[in-house]
């Protein structure tokens, strides 16, 4: 039985599909593509994935605080996620262990997720 996607679960919603989708992009990476293909897709999905889950924790912090402190807050964590996922991904295209088309394709697994889970939604409620 399938479960309602609804305002209260779509966060896990789009965080399990974004995993499952992750999962067989690189398992299909690797079988009809090489290995660096499928590290390349591996490394691109979970940068994308924990700078989703990031900027998700970093959101709720700032509808908690005070105006005053939550623009330099948000400023500052913005900087930082910048910052972790350029370093990140600086060495995923340089080391040469990852393949840039891989790479490209993991980081898309959110977009495409939530573009996927939008298209259902709307076919399902009729919109």
């Amino acid at each position: 039985m399938m479960t309602a996607i609804n305002e209260d679960n779509l966060f896990s919603v789009i965080i399990k599909g974004s995993l499952g989708l992750l999962a067989v992009l690189a398992l299909g990476a690797f079988v009809l593509f090489s290995c660096q293909a499928a590290l390349g897709v591996l490394a691109g999905g979970v940068i994308a994935i924990v700078n989703f889950l990031w900027m998700r924790n970093v959101l709720q912090r700032i509808l908690g605080l005070l105006p005053v402190n939550a623009q330099r807050y948000a400023l500052m964590r913005y900087i930082a996620r910048m910052t972790v996922t350029g370093c990140a991904l600086y060495f995923v295209l340089t080391s040469g262990w990852f393949s840039l088309a891989g790479t490209l394709a993991g980081l898309s697994i959110i977009v495409v997720n939530i573009i996927s889970l939008s298209l259902y939604r709307a076919i399902h409620t009729g919109g």
